[in-house]
């Protein structure tokens, strides 16, 4: 039997779940991994061709990936970090 904790639900919908990817920007059918931390939202992600598909290597036949990284800003004070992606080496 498992723990359960107050307040923490039992498992979330898929609503749920895909607005929670669409509050950071994010698209649930191209999240390989996603992570909440302290300093923002880091995820792992496909990366997309200009037509919106996802970039293969043609030499490999792997995906692409991209990194995100959405920063946590607190009012007030005088951080400056703002979303950045980051290539994916395969």
């Amino acid at each position: 039997m498992s723990m359960t904790i107050p307040d923490v639900p039992e498992y979330l919908t898929r609503e749920q779940y895909i607005s929670l990817m669409s509050a950071v920007g994010l698209d649930p059918d191209h999240l390989i991994e996603l992570r909440f931390a302290a300093d923002g939202v880091h995820a792992l992600t496909l990366a997309l061709a200009g037509d919106g598909k996802p970039r293969i290597n043609r030499q490999t036949d792997a995906y692409y990936k991209h990194r995100v990284f959405v920063p946590i800003r607190d009012e007030g004070k005088t951080d400056t970090r703002t979303s950045r992606v980051t290539c994916v080496n395969n």
